[in-house]
């Protein structure tokens, strides 16, 4: 979520194309985009959505993934906020047809840029080689965002859920970026991802999927 708590609604837009041509064509297509709004009343919410496409021409795909999370909170003491949060997401390149999630949690400041969350949410998840499964989830995160520079801010968000019928069945989630500003409305980014499923049901010796990439960002 972003830091600017002045009434308002602010967007984040984020391209990136790569073009490769030799013995065959190959296209990558990724684009981001992101709603920051504050209320008057002091309650905000963020929208995120991200999609991204790699193929040979002329059909055949290599990645096609995307999610869309929805996010609303209030402060109900000064360091102290509810939120409440919807998550739909695919990726074909390890074989998630659908996810679906919903939950509410706790939000905690801990110090000026360090928030600690918790929370319950029901997760459906859908497999090429596996039935929908159906889950109540614990969901827990520790967001931490740090200004190196001038024009240089560091994030990073660590999650951990779990099932709560089968607590040695766990999820961790790592999202990290690095962007450096160039100027009022452009900015450079890396945007680094790392997923680790302990799962029966997934892979009896858990799965792990990493992945890095780098473009522009347009602030309006």
């Amino acid at each position: 979520r972003g830091n600017n708590l002045i009434p308002g609604i602010r967007h984040n837009m984020e391209l990136d194309f790569a073009y490769i041509s030799g013995n065959t064509e190959i296209i990558k297509l990724n684009g981001s985009y992101r709603m920051d709004y504050v209320s008057n009343s002091h309650w905000y919410c963020f929208l995120i959505g991200e999609y991204d496409r790699e193929f040979e021409k002329p059909n055949e795909v290599f990645s096609n993934k995307g999610f869309v999370h929805l996010r609303a909170a209030r402060p109900i003491m000064p360091h102290i906020h509810i939120e409440g949060f919807m998550q739909k997401e695919s990726n074909h390149f390890i074989d998630l047809k659908n996810r679906e999630l919903a939950g509410i949690g706790v939000r905690f400041k801990l110090r000026d840029q360090l928030f600690l969350g918790t929370g319950i949410m029901n997760e459906i998840e859908v497999y090429e080689q596996n039935d929908e499964q159906n889950y109540i989830k614990s969901t827990n995160y520790i967001n931490y965002s740090n200004q190196i520079m001038d024009k240089m801010t560091v994030q990073n968000i660590f999650y951990y859920q779990l099932k709560l019928e089968s607590l040695d069945n766990y999820r961790l989630l790592w999202d990290g970026k690095l962007s450096i500003k160039g100027s009022d409305w452009l900015f450079l980014y890396v945007n680094c991802h790392y997923r680790y499923d302990m799962s029966d049901d997934i892979n009896p010796n858990g799965s792990s999927y990493f992945e890095i990439s780098n473009g522009l960002g347009f602030q309006f």
